[in-house]
């Protein structure tokens, strides 16, 4: 373990991790883990992350029930003549299986979704054979069926009756009149694999029999009847010829095994890799995390972070960012402010990503891959090296500096830079090192209490403070980090609250100095009026957002309202023209018709008529004037204006009744309105059909005109 990794707890995400494998494989993997700097390799490691998250979440997760480290079995099935026994076979057998039920599992998935998984899938062998010959022979117990061969079927049968021929025999002897004195208690039982019965010892003498064993008192003997010997030898060699021939059918499911020998170590490794993705993506579900944004640039922007590592426990998250406007970030503040854990969680992230692992942030977040991640944080001064606070941190630094000249982008954390020795040599130290690692662009997030480290940043311009905000109100910290406002120690307040005497506070301020405590009561004011602002910038936004959305809307209404008007008013000038053209013909028609029949009153009373059929059929249709009405007539699907929200909507339903009947629905907002409280806008189709008919109505008026005209005369 480096000491970066073992600095930023790197160690015990691993020890995380392994809560989730399915099998010792699995964990195996996880003490592989280790970031890399190949980012073609991060990025493809972060998405067969994502395709495994996604598949858990959608199908449950690859199957790997059973799934075993099998490999000192497969090493000692690789001998010629090797044998495994019945529970290693089974395990064989188990993780076997496991192949196919993974194909299956992925059978009629989409392969676009998952293109990463189905390429270890489907280089993943599968062994039914072999899966079905070790079932077929061994129970889930272990035990060899009788079915796996003919002789042993055949022998398992012989020893059944044996052993029944044997018993029969021995509870013969326990009934018999004769023995019943000699018999020490009425069992039969078993000694050196051969059935005995209990005889006390001072009737030995009298049992014709073999003596197999006596108790440890001695006062029972347990003998062999002898008219039972040879059935015994019997049952003993019959129970040989089982051994061997359990021992054949092993060595010969041991040969299918070595048969299968290359793929099940493929498909062991394969199924190891599966363990490990599952474990991934377990992992990223617990801790809410997200497959972060990569880029070589050095660009790190965590919005929402937490530390893995207190995930579970109340923690506040943590907006960063570096490497964009600015290479290098001094965080000042009060003790147990959180700076500690800033620093630790921006590394901690940068080494899960660069190790393919998701990260707890929410969506957008972005972590460059770096080629060296440094970390200098908490005391780890050696005690058998004899080095002081101080010189542990600089040696460290030291082994930074020589490895930063061959690197191109390198993450550098400093935990109280220059602490440990005098304050202002310890700040002109800090200095001369930001400057170094901001000359050579290094991400350098540093954490000090030395004010002349907060104005220094203050004149660079690759530089920016940072503070941990302070709860003036309880002088108390909030966890939250604040990009752009150097902090203030706040040890007076503190101590003052804790309960330091006044005269005390008095007396320090005075040493302190008026321009430090001037500097002190700025940082102060600079802190509350930037959460003023951030909170008046936060109703802004919210204000700016509804305004586009509001925005939009009208423009969308408008559009519609316009279309809509261009739409009616060509297609009302288009009828208009063959409305006039129609009814010159009729005019030109009628008065031909009159003057050729000389005005004739049957002529004319025609024309009278074709007129007053055409002016009915569309007397019906007129619209009615709604001057006197007081509500506007307003149909379902009209667009109307709401007054009081000077908003536009479309009426969606009516009421017959109520004082407030018409709903309308304004954007995703639906209100009920009364019909004084709109303005109409557009009304539907039929309100348009009403101004065609009126028009006719008109055309037709000076059509009757001419004929009464012609009929006096006058044309």
């Amino acid at each position: 373990l480096s000491s970066v990794e073992k600095a930023l707890e790197y160690d015990k995400i691993r020890v995380l991790l392994k809560k989730y494998t399915a099998s010792q494989l699995g964990t195996a993997r996880v003490d592989t883990l280790t970031p890399s700097c190949d980012v073609d390799k991060v990025r493809y490691l972060l998405t067969l992350c994502s395709e495994t998250k996604f598949f858990h979440q959608v199908y449950g997760g690859i199957p790997l029930n059973g799934l075993k480290d099998i490999r000192k079995s497969l090493s000692h099935a690789a001998k010629v003549g090797a044998l495994l026994d019945a529970e290693e076979l089974l395990d064989v057998r188990k993780v076997a299986q496991i192949p196919e039920d993974i194909h299956h599992a992925f059978k009629k998935r989409d392969r676009e979704e998952f293109p990463n998984l189905f390429s270890i899938v489907d280089a993943l062998p599968v062994f039914p054979e072999l899966v079905e010959a070790i079932g077929y022979c061994i129970d889930a117990e272990g035990m060899l069926l009788d079915r796996a061969s003919p002789e042993l079927r055949a022998i398992r049968r012989k020893l059944y009756r044996l052993r029944e021929d044997i018993h029969q025999k021995l509870e013969a002897t326990l009934r018999s009149p004769q023995y019943q004195k000699a018999i020490q208690e009425q069992v039969i039982t078993s000694r050196n694999n051969r059935y005995v019965i209990p005889i006390k010892q001072e009737a030995r003498s009298s049992f014709r029999g073999v003596v197999q064993g006596q108790s440890t008192s001695g006062a029972t003997f347990f003998v062999e009847p002898l008219e039972i010997v040879q059935m015994n030898n019997a049952l003993h060699e019959a129970a040989e010829a089982e051994q061997r021939e359990i021992r054949r059918i092993l060595l010969e499911l041991t040969d299918r095994v070595r048969d299968n020998l290359h793929e099940l170590e493929l498909s062991l490794d394969l199924l190891a890799e599966l363990d490990f993705l599952n474990a991934k993506a377990r992992f990223s579900l617990a801790l809410n995390a997200v497959e972060p944004e990569l880029n070589t640039h050095g660009v790190v922007k965590l919005i929402e972070a937490r530390h893995p590592l207190l995930e579970f426990h109340h923690v506040i998250p943590t907006n960063v960012h570096i490497g964009k406007t600015f290479n290098t970030l001094i965080i000042t503040g009060p003790n147990t402010g959180g700076k500690t854990v800033v620093l630790k969680t921006v590394g901690l992230l940068v080494l899960m990503a660069q190790s393919g692992l998701h990260i707890p942030a929410e969506h957008g977040s972005q972590v460059a891959i770096f080629d060296h991640v440094f970390a200098d944080i908490g005391d780890d001064q050696g005690i058998e090296q004899s080095l002081s606070t101080f010189s542990s941190h600089i040696t460290k630094i030291v082994e930074m500096l020589r490895k930063i000249e061959d690197a191109e982008y390198s993450l550098v954390l400093l935990d109280e830079i220059g602490a440990g020795t005098d304050p202002t040599e310890g700040s002109a130290l800090g200095m001369a090192l930001l400057d170094w690692f901001g000359e050579r662009q290094v991400n350098t997030i540093v954490t000090t209490h030395y004010g002349a480290l907060k104005v220094y940043a203050h004149t660079q311009q690759r530089m920016e403070n940072a503070s941990m905000e302070f709860d003036w109100t309880t002088l108390s910290p909030t966890y939250r980090l604040q990009i752009g406002i150097p902090g203030s120690s706040n040890a007076i307040k503190i101590a003052s609250r804790l309960g330091i005497p006044s005269e005390i506070l008095d007396e320090a301020q005075t040493h302190l100095g008026n321009t430090n405590v001037a500097i002190e009561d700025l940082l102060v004011r600079l802190q509350q009026t930037q959460d003023e602002l951030e909170t008046e910038r936060a109703l802004l936004h919210d204000k700016i957002r509804e305004a586009e959305v509001a925005s939009e809307k009208h423009t969308q209404l408008l559009q519609t309202l316009e279309t809509e008007r261009d739409t009616l008013k060509q297609r009302s000038e288009s009828e208009a023209r063959d409305i006039v053209a129609n009814a010159r013909k009729t005019i030109e028609k009628l008065v031909a018709d009159i003057r050729k029949q000389q005005a004739s009153k049957d002529s004319i009373q025609n024309a009278f008529s074709e007129i007053e059929t055409a002016k009915k059929s569309l007397k019906t249709e007129l619209p009615k004037k709604q001057s006197n009405q007081p509500k506007l007539k307003v149909n379902v699907g009209d667009k109307v204006r709401v007054k009081k929200l000077s908003r536009f909507g479309e009426v969606t339903a009516i009421k017959p009744r109520g004082k407030m009947p018409l709903q309308i629905l304004v954007g995703n907002m639906r209100m009920q309105a009364a019909y004084h409280e709109i303005d109409s806008v557009t009304q539907n189709k039929k309100h348009h059909t009403f101004r065609r008919l009126y028009l006719i109505s008109n055309i037709l008026n000076p059509i009757q005109s001419v004929v009464s005209l012609i009929s006096e005369g006058c044309l």
